[in-house]
């Protein structure tokens, strides 16, 4: 994993997105926060949750996207993509799916954090882009980007360097995850496989068990 560097710093509060003729509650809209923010076990100072059940806690305490992909997305839908479009926390320059492995220590600022498992795609962003064929899209690519977990708080700023301190043995990376998850057709032992990928989380694990079994993936 090659190092990288923070180009923005996010955090908001919870707003009103528009959908379906009405609007869901989401902490979508992240402003930029140039720092140093306090980074802390449930994440940044000043960020917050709406959707509890799928987002925050320790296992995705910091949402990361990376930079590049934004120019990719471009290129695949003919329009610039209304940030923060993934809702991310941290935007990063250096590093993207493939790169970064479940199970990854890094240190990035003052803090030492963890790759927990890749961002799940959900109807938010293609809500608040505008773009409605996002959701799926996300997962045709795997550009999702990732979550963290924060083994040693500390503070982070943009314009921050990162780099890997620990990698896992047999550990999956974020792309490859996404790859046989998302598959059009299920490799029910590529999916076995991928759920015995150390470090990852339990969500990660029981879904890919799931479509193993033959079950749809409706997260």
């Amino acid at each position: 994993m090659p190092s990288f560097h923070v180009t923005e710093l996010r955090v908001g509060r919870i707003g009103e997105v528009p959908h379906a003729g009405s609007t869901v509650r989401s902490a979508i809209g992240k402003e930029r926060a140039f720092g140093p923010l306090e980074l802390r076990p449930l994440g940044f100072e000043g960020d917050t949750v709406a959707d509890t059940k799928n987002h925050g806690g320790p296992d995705k305490a910091v949402c990361v996207y990376a930079a590049a992909r934004y120019a990719a997305w471009h290129a695949r839908l003919g329009v610039e993509l209304r940030r923060p479009a993934f809702g991310e926390n941290l935007l990063i320059d250096g590093v993207d799916e493939d790169a970064v492995h479940v199970g990854d220590v890094v240190a990035v600022g003052g803090a030492v954090v963890q790759i927990a498992q890749p961002r799940v795609p959900c109807f938010i962003p293609a809500a608040y882009t505008g773009e409605k064929r996002l959701t799926v899209d996300l997962r045709a690519t795997g550009w999702t980007g990732w979550y963290l977990r924060v083994l040693e708080p500390g503070r982070v700023a943009e314009g921050d360097a990162g780099a890997l301190t620990e990698r896992v043995a047999g550990a999956w990376s974020v792309a490859r995850l996404n790859a046989v998850r998302y598959a059009a057709e299920p490799d029910r032992e590529a999916l076995r496989e991928a759920a015995a990928s150390p470090g990852l989380t339990d969500g990660w694990r029981d879904a890919l068990r799931k479509r193993a079994a033959g079950g749809a993936d409706d997260d």
